[in-house]
C-alpha cells in the first residue's frame, strides 16, 4: 500500500502561513521596498557620475572632475553606511522570523541556519566523493523530521586548488569544483553492515560497454566490488559498488532501482550520487538549488513568494517520498 504523501495542501498552507505570518512580513516588506528604492537611487547616482567623471577628464576641467570624484566616493560610502545595513537588518529578519515557520509547516522538530552547511565529518562519511577538499563552503542548513524520517540538508560546494606558474614566473591558483548543490544525510531505517555507493554512470555513458569493463576492473577505488543488478535503465544511469554485494541487492531491490531512476529524473540525469553506510542515506544533488536565497525581487506579502520558497524545500524534501524513506520494512 502506498503511504500518503505528507506534502501535500501546499496552496492551504502558503494561506496558513501568509495569515500566521502576516505581522512579521509586512514589515519586512517595506525595509525590502525601501531598501529596493534607495539601491536604484544609488545606481543612477553611480552610473550618472560615472559618465561625468569621464566627461569632465576628456574637457581637462580638474576642479570638477575632482568634485565628481569625491561624490562618487561619498556614494560609496553612503552605500556601505546606511543601505548594505539596513539589507543586512532586513535579510536577517527574514531569516530568523520567516524561513523557521515556513519548514516548520513541513517538518517537525526542525532548526534552520542560514550561515551553516552539512558538516564536513557528513561529507567525509558519505564517501561519494574522495578528492581532497581545499575549500568547503556552503549554507542553509535544514534539519528536522518528515514523517519518522530524521533529514538534514544544506547547500555546499566543494573545490580543490591547483597551483600553476605563469609566463612571468607568478603563481596563480586555480579552483576547480568537486561538487556544487545540495547534499542531504537521512535516516535509511537499517542498520547497515557493509558500504553501498550509487554513483552516477559517467564511464557507461561515454564508452560504452568499454565504460562498463573499465568500472569493473579500475572503478571500485577501495570502495568493494562493483555489483551488476536487473534494471537495464537504472544500469545506465547508475553503477554501484558494494563492500557486501548481497547486502546491496538487498537494499536495491527492483523496486528502489525504479525510486533511484525516479530520483534521477527528477534531479536531471548525472546529477544524484548516492551512499548507504551505518545506516544512513547520503545524497549529492548536484545542480542549483536556492532554498531560502533572499529573493530581493519579491513581494513577501504575495502568496505566490511563501509558494517559492515552500516549492524550494519541497524539492529536496520529495527526496524522502520518491525513496519511500518513510516504509518500515526492516527493523533498525
Amino acid at each position: 500500500m502506498e503511504n500518503e504523501s505528507l506534502l501535500t495542501n501546499l496552496n492551504l498552507r502558503v494561506d496558513d502561513l501568509l495569515f500566521n505570518l502576516r505581522y512579521i512580513l509586512e514589515p519586512i516588506e517595506e525595509q525590502r521596498v525601501e531598501v529596493k528604492r534607495k539601491t536604484k537611487i544609488f545606481w543612477s547616482i553611480l552610473l550618472s557620475l560615472s559618465f561625468l567623471i569621464v566627461l569632465a577628464a576628456l574637457s581637462g576641467f580638474l576642479i570638477i572632475l575632482w568634485a565628481f570624484i569625491a561624490v562618487f566616493i561619498g556614494g560609496i560610502v553612503w552605500y556601505v553606511m546606511w543601505i548594505s545595513p539596513m539589507e543586512k537588518m532586513m535579510k536577517n529578519s527574514f531569516y530568523e522570523k520567516v524561513v523557521p515557520h515556513i519548514i516548520s509547516e513541513f517538518l517537525s522538530d526542525s532548526s534552520f541556519s542560514i550561515d551553516s552547511c552539512i558538516s564536513e565529518s557528513d561529507y567525509n562519511k558519505s564517501d561519494i566523493y574522495r578528492k581532497g577538499v581545499d575549500r568547503y563552503s556552503g549554507d542553509n542548513l535544514i534539519w528536522g523530521i518528515l514523517g519518522e524520517t530524521s533529514v538534514r540538508f544544506s547547500k555546499l560546494h566543494t573545490e580543490y586548488k591547483t597551483e600553476r606558474r605563469d609566463k612571468n614566473g607568478n603563481t596563480k591558483t586555480d579552483w576547480s569544483t568537486i561538487f556544487k548543490g545540495v547534499f542531504l544525510v537521512a535516516d535509511f531505517n537499517k542498520n547497515t553492515k557493509g558500504k553501498t555507493y550509487i554513483l552516477k554512470d559517467s564511464a557507461e555513458k561515454i564508452l560504452g560497454g568499454v565504460g562498463r569493463w573499465m568500472q569493473d576492473k579500475f572503478g571500485a577505488s577501495g570502495r568493494g566490488e562493483m555489483v551488476y543488478l536487473e534494471d537495464s535503465i537504472f544500469e545506465k544511469e547508475y553503477v554501484v559498488y558494494s563492500t557486501d554485494p548481497v547486502e546491496a541487492r538487498y537494499i536495491l531491490t527492483p523496486s528502489m532501482q525504479e525510486c533511484f531512476i525516479e530520483l534521477s529524473r527528477y534531479f536531471g540525469s548525472g546529477n544524484v550520487s548516492a551512499s548507504i553506510i551505518d545506516g544512513h542515506l547520503s545524497l549529492a544533488l548536484s545542480g542549483r538549488n536556492k532554498l531560502f536565497s533572499f529573493a530581493g525581487n519579491k513581494n513577501l506579502t504575495d502568496a505566490l513568494t511563501i509558494r517559492y520558497y515552500a516549492e524550494n524545500l519541497l524539492q529536496i524534501l520529495k527526496v524522502v517520498e520518491i525513496l519511500n524513506l518513510n516504509t518500515r520494512i526492516w527493523g533498525r
